[in-house]
């Protein structure tokens, strides 16, 4: 079995820091997919991008993990809402403290 090692980039370290901060359940959510990914990437759940030969995501809940794997590297780029992470260039929404309180 292989093993990963995991990169995130900032932005979505920081947005997965702002949801432990206000202990949301999204958080733990995310972070079980997070080790299911690491577990075995090419899981068969985790589909592949359709524009695009690298990228894959995977499902948690409304949210979605957009990451790829290189060289045993899992590198997660984007983690956002289902209707706007795929709209987003690179990295996670940027969210005020009253939209983390609604999540």
């Amino acid at each position: 079995m292989n093993k990963y090692n995991i990169q995130i980039i900032a932005p979505c370290q920081k947005f997965l820091d702002d949801l432990k901060e206000y202990n949301l359940p999204i958080h733990t959510q995310l972070c079980d997919t997070i080790r299911e990914v690491i577990s075995n990437p090419f899981n068969s759940k985790f589909k592949r991008l359709r524009n695009s030969d690298r990228d894959r995501r995977a499902r948690s809940g409304d949210f979605r993990i957009v990451f790829f794997v290189s060289n045993n590297t899992i590198l997660i780029t984007k983690i956002g809402l289902r209707k706007n992470v795929y709209k987003m260039d690179v990295g996670c929404p940027k969210l005020s403290k009253k939209q983390l309180r609604s999540l």
